[in-house]
């Protein structure tokens, strides 16, 4: 059967002749001006409106060659594609992209160039969630500069970058304002400063109560005040530095409020650099406590392989046996037992502190989080589905045209719909940022929790 699709406006015009365009392998005639041809055999009539096709970001996706998986709603959108009717559509976002790109290019040269490439500098910008955000951002620019602008989904993709940096850009400068009229910066460093003083002497506290019988444990009693001397030592080292940084806490905050000019998400990203700075000395202890740990398990599992008369072979990475001289065995099983009954205390002291690392980590995600929903928002497309308008449609709905005789040809009417939101924010993801990264499963974090080796931010490339 033969489909032959004809523009709506046609309805209300005289009787005439239809010229138009056949695709044979869809079995598929388009009605319009361009050629003539005539069609026999069984057909159907469809009744359709072009610039509904036109319109659409979602109809005219990819549609500027022909793909192999094709059904006649591709067909028909890409031959209708063909005609440049978005030309002064495509021109705003191309005036629209030159604007905020230009914006930010300055922030892209300084970020990205030789001498930040160095080691060390590039090191520095990985640790830094500001840093590494806006080198993010500026890739972002720089992919949809790339990018071609006959396609749809990178004028949608451009439309809300651009409107989400406006967005973003105002929130952080209402931010910038409030700060600034109402003369924040000092009240808040001296509220940083306190806590950060309230958090060193409850480390203090807790150390202390580890070095004596905690909850009842009975411990090694001179392993454990090794540590906790240990630990309390880099206390005080933790308060001069305070010392140190409070007189300029309070200039850093007021100058790092600027940052509302690039957006709320960049001061996000800032409050969290702020968040690991005066949380290093846990993340310290915890790097201690899991090293250690770590190293024990691992050499317990050793020794009890020892036991068992296997060993691992690092070429082949398996089991092998292997048969262990007196010596050996006597060896193994003296070193067996001295980590076995160090391994409580190395262990409390572990656990403790990964607690307080996991906190941190907490409110470290929260605020990941939301910079993350911002920077991936379809803004645009969001705005345009609430207002219903044609450009956000991207369901198609056939219904059948009631004929007043059957043996009258079948008419049916072709009419372009919204979609769901859900299918929205799926369909209008951000073609110009990098795939996700691979999320961090609970599986993984409890194995690394057992194992002791460090967590995110600093997960370690996987054993084999």
């Amino acid at each position: 059967m033969w489909n032959v699709f004809v523009p709506s406006c046609i309805l209300n015009r005289k009787s005439g002749k239809l010229y138009g365009r056949v695709i044979g392998e869809e079995r598929l005639v388009l009605i319009d001006e361009d050629s003539v041809h005539a069609t026999h055999g069984d057909k159907s009539i469809v009744v359709f409106e072009p610039q509904q096709f036109v319109d659409s970001y979602f109809l005219n996706w990819n549609k500027l060659t022909e793909t192999k998986s094709e059904n006649i709603v591709d067909t028909l959108s890409r031959l209708l594609s063909l005609v440049d009717l978005n030309e002064a559509r495509t021109v705003l976002l191309q005036k629209l992209q030159c604007m905020v790109i230009f914006l930010f290019q300055i922030i892209g040269y300084l970020l990205d160039n030789r001498v930040a490439r160095l080691g060390p500098l590039k090191f520095v910008a990985s640790c830094s969630s500001l840093l590494d955000h806006q080198i993010s951002r500026r890739q972002e620019y720089l992919n949809a500069r790339g990018g071609d602008h006959r396609l749809s989904r990178t004028q949608l993709g451009l439309a809300n970058v651009c409107l989400r940096q406006f967005l973003d850009t105002m929130l952080g400068m209402t931010v910038m304002y409030v700060f600034f009229h109402n003369n924040l910066s000092d009240q808040l460093a001296a509220d940083i400063i306190t806590w950060a003083y309230a958090v060193a002497d409850y480390l203090y506290s807790l150390v202390t109560w580890l070095m004596g019988a905690p909850a009842g444990l009975k411990l090694n009693k001179q392993l454990t005040e090794f540590l906790g001397h240990f630990f309390l030592y880099h206390i005080h080292l933790w308060k001069g530095y305070l010392v140190i940084l409070q007189p300029v806490l309070s200039s850093v905050l007021w100058s790092a409020s600027l940052l509302g000019v690039l957006g709320l998400t960049s001061q996000l990203c800032f409050l969290r650099d702020v968040l690991s700075m005066m949380t290093l000395h846990i993340y310290c202890f915890y790097v201690y406590a899991a090293r250690i740990y770590q190293f024990q398990v691992y050499a317990l599992s050793a020794f009890w392989r020892l036991f068992r008369g296997k060993k691992w072979n690092m070429l082949r990475q398996r089991l092998d046996s292997v048969r262990y001289n007196v010596d050996q065995l006597f060896l193994g099983t003296l070193l067996f037992t001295i980590l076995l009954f160090t391994l409580p205390t190395f262990a409390l002291y572990y656990v403790v502190f990964t607690l307080l690392r996991l906190i941190v980590l907490t409110a470290h995600q929260a605020i990941h989080t939301i910079v993350q929903t911002i920077d991936i928002f379809p803004l645009f497309s969001v705005v345009m589905w609430c207002l219903n308008f044609r450009q956000m449609t991207g369901d198609v709905l056939f219904t059948c045209v009631t004929q007043k005789s059957s043996n009258l040809l079948p008419v049916f009417s072709l009419q372009i719909i919204q979609m769901p939101i859900r299918k929205l924010l799926s369909r209008s993801e951000n073609p110009f940022r990098k795939a996700q990264e691979k999320k961090y499963l609970w599986s993984s974090l409890i194995g690394d929790l057992v194992w002791g080796r460090l967590i995110y931010p600093w997960v370690e490339v996987s054993h084999p």
